[in-house]
């Protein structure tokens, strides 16, 4: 298969269209350790990519919280699965791919909200 058969594989296995944006996030794989503080670098409804200080293992349960900037709700708490993590070299980091997991009607219509938010701000030339 070639590159542009991937990229078209890939495109129609994403439901939900991204966004790149750097929000505040936390996450925990277990009870048995505190929370890691990082960053996404996009997010869509379905879920987000995040960078982590370790790999994470494809599957494993995790609990996230999203701070939506200049959002004036609470942090979002989602439970979600890992699908990825990748070594970037120029990071020194792991990008990490999650997906959420049964979002309440409430939960979705707000981070859509926001999503195309953004969206609206970046074509405005805003962001």
């Amino acid at each position: 298969m070639d590159n542009s058969e991937t990229g078209v594989a890939r495109q129609e296995e994403r439901r939900f269209e991204r966004v790149g944006d750097s929000l505040l996030v936390s996450f925990s794989i277990s009870d048995d350790f505190p929370p890691e503080f990082t960053e996404t670098y996009d997010i869509a409804l379905g879920g987000m990519a995040i960078l982590t200080s370790a790999e994470l293992t494809r599957d494993a349960p995790m609990t996230v919280q999203i701070e939506l900037r200049g959002d004036e709700r609470p942090v979002l708490r989602l439970r979600a699965i890992v699908r990825w993590s990748r070594f970037d070299t120029l990071l020194q980091r792991f990008r990490t791919g999650v997906a959420f997991l049964d979002l309440d009607d409430d939960t979705k219509a707000h981070l859509q909200r926001y999503i195309d938010t953004l969206h609206l701000l970046r074509d405005m030339g805003i962001l």
